[in-house]
């Protein structure tokens, strides 16, 4: 129960403000501009200072439902405070606020003290004195800075190393190479040397062919044979046949 009558007068006091931040329309002198009295310029610091006294303890409830309002400024500091919080840590103390004015519009920069850093927030209102915006500025320490450089450090020498490691496994795989392309260069070159050796099988076989149908046809080689040493009155130790082919018939027809 508590806790609820906690939110509910965290929201009503952050309407209060809101609603104080932008009614000090009406004191605006038109007849010098942008040149605030001492009065309205304790009046923006104090509601500036009162917001951000607000803001930085509001729980993600809270947050998120000035987040979903349709108010630009409530939404602009919700941000600004959502994005940084994480690194700033708890709330310790605020300085001494300061006001500028400029052609257009009026700026108050608040330093605060927070846990883990110190930050600047700056509430930025129009030519009506209206809030418009809010945003932080974190200030880190040297020793953030040195840490996040060294981090920084670590990473770039980090990826310079694993491309180094990749490079020297790509040199080392070159050595592969000539291997893999010996092997191929043999396995395109082994049809090749093949097929003259079918070509020197095809060749042999017509003269075994021949030595075979010869030898089975024994008998007519030894007609033959004893016909041509009969028409050359010689014996048929003076010759061999080693082939028996056929003969044209226009040259029998000339005998």
């Amino acid at each position: 129960m508590k806790q609820t009558w906690k939110k509910i007068f965290s929201i009503v006091l952050m309407g209060v403000l809101f609603a104080a931040l932008t009614a000090c329309g009406g004191k605006k002198d038109e007849s010098t501009g942008l040149e605030v009295s001492e009065d309205i310029q304790s009046q923006l610091i104090q509601s500036a200072q009162s917001a951000v006294e607000a803001i930085v303890v509001m729980d993600d409830e809270t947050i998120q439902s000035y987040l979903e309002s349709e108010d630009a400024f409530s939404v602009s500091a919700m941000e600004a405070w959502q994005g940084s919080r994480d690194e700033l840590g708890a709330y310790v103390s605020m300085g001494d606020a300061a006001l500028e004015t400029d052609k257009d519009m009026i700026t108050v920069t608040i330093p605060t003290k927070f846990e883990k850093e110190e930050a600047v927030f700056t509430i930025t209102f129009d030519k009506k004195y209206a809030a418009t915006s809010m945003g932080i500025d974190v200030q880190y320490s040297m020793g953030t800075k040195l840490q996040r450089a060294g981090m920084n450090t670590l990473m770039g020498v980090g990826i310079v190393f694993l491309m180094l490691i990749f490079l020297s496994f790509l040199i080392y795989l070159f050595k592969f190479i000539p291997a893999i392309a010996d092997k191929f260069k043999k396995s395109e070159a082994a049809p090749q040397k093949t097929a003259p050796a079918a070509e020197t099988a095809t060749a042999a076989a017509p003269a075994l062919v021949q030595e075979e149908e010869l030898v089975d046809d024994g008998e007519l080689v030894a007609v033959i044979a004893a016909a041509i040493a009969a028409s050359e009155n010689t014996s048929t130790d003076s010759f061999v046949v080693r082939s028996i082919r056929k003969s044209n018939k226009r040259n029998w027809q000339r005998a």
